[in-house]
């Protein structure tokens, strides 16, 4: 097969399979339960990423609130908050790799609805 510009971890089939394999943080305390699915409509809704407002960012069929994290990003915020609300996926691997949001797992969302 011919490689691609931006290969993904050999571990990762494809977003939707990755969006299954991780899981959201449960509500209640205790085992995290199934990714919860999430709409293009309610992440749009989260996407403010103002002061004390959720900053949702879709990648790679997850959902992730960046809020607490926007002012440790090396880049500043607005390299963030600018994806807000929307999958943000093609602009996050032109800097990064999908790997590193295994550091963000603690703010996993869900998983984007298709």
């Amino acid at each position: 097969p011919a490689a691609a510009a931006v290969a993904a971890p050999a571990s990762v089939a494809s977003p939707a399979a990755a969006a299954a394999d991780f899981a959201a943080p449960s509500d209640g305390g205790g085992a995290a339960s199934e990714p919860r699915a999430v709409s293009a409509s309610e992440l749009k809704a989260h996407g403010g990423c103002g002061e004390g407002e959720p900053c949702w960012v879709g990648l790679y069929g997850r959902v992730y609130d960046f809020a607490s994290f926007l002012d440790e990003h090396p880049a500043g915020p607005t390299s963030i908050s600018d994806l807000g609300g929307a999958d943000g996926t093609v602009a996050f691997e032109h800097i990064h790799n999908e790997a590193m949001l295994s550091e963000f797992d603690d703010v996993l969302i869900g998983r984007l609805e298709a």
